[in-house]
């Protein structure tokens, strides 16, 4: 089964961390742990890619937290949330009753393109294992964007190439009702979280000053 763990990255200026929105995690999944990995655990953790994400921290940090939640769900397991997502009602066991779990980003923004933000996994998963060590033999990850190297095109680019049929995609509204380019799910399903896009929408300044709940 998929571990009760929720787990957080954020490295970087650590008083910019919102834990406002982490918080609202915790309040909400009362019953999973929540761990919160930053610049101590990526200084010490013994990361297969740790050349990687030293390269990537030059350029954006939130390709170093792709690299990092790849290894984390191979090792750990668990359910991986950016650290901008605000939880908006507790987390239904259903949606963990797989292997492997991610979401889409949009179906009508982007078809095809899997979310990196919310990811879940059993441990040791083959299919994860495998990611970390094809990143492992690249030469560089920083000849493209991050979202194109580490993050959500590679996750789909593996699915695609490794023929992974084990992994249950959610419906994007689930997780990321708002797109960044402002389109938002306006149906009646269940929605358990919001995206705030900080990397993307430049909000990390003050997102950790708001309130978020």
């Amino acid at each position: 089964m998929i571990p009760r763990t929720l787990h957080v990255i954020w490295v970087g200026d650590e008083s910019k961390r919102p834990d406002n929105c982490i918080t609202t995690w915790r309040q909400h999944n009362p019953d999973w742990t929540v761990r919160v990995w930053g610049n101590d655990d990526l200084a010490s953790y013994g990361w297969v890619n740790a050349a990687h994400m030293r390269e990537m921290a030059k350029r954006e940090l939130n390709g170093v937290a792709d690299l990092m939640r790849w290894e984390i769900l191979y090792h750990e397991g668990g359910f991986v949330v950016d650290a901008d997502s605000i939880c908006k009602r507790p987390l239904a066991p259903w949606l963990f009753e797989g292997e492997a779990c991610a979401s889409w980003e949009n179906e009508l923004i982007r078809p095809g393109l899997i979310a990196a933000g919310y990811v879940a996994s059993i441990p040791e998963n083959p299919f994860f294992g495998q990611m970390i060590l094809d990143l492992q033999k690249e030469p560089t990850v920083v000849d493209r964007m991050a979202w194109q190297s580490v993050g959500p095109l590679y996750l789909t680019e593996q699915v695609r190439m490794q023929r992974y049929t084990g992994l249950t995609i959610w419906p994007s509204h689930f997780f990321i009702p708002r797109h960044f380019t402002g389109l938002e799910y306006t149906g009646g399903g269940p929605v358990f979280a919001g995206q705030e896009w900080g990397s993307t929408l430049g909000k990390y300044d003050e997102l950790h000053k708001r309130k978020v709940a």
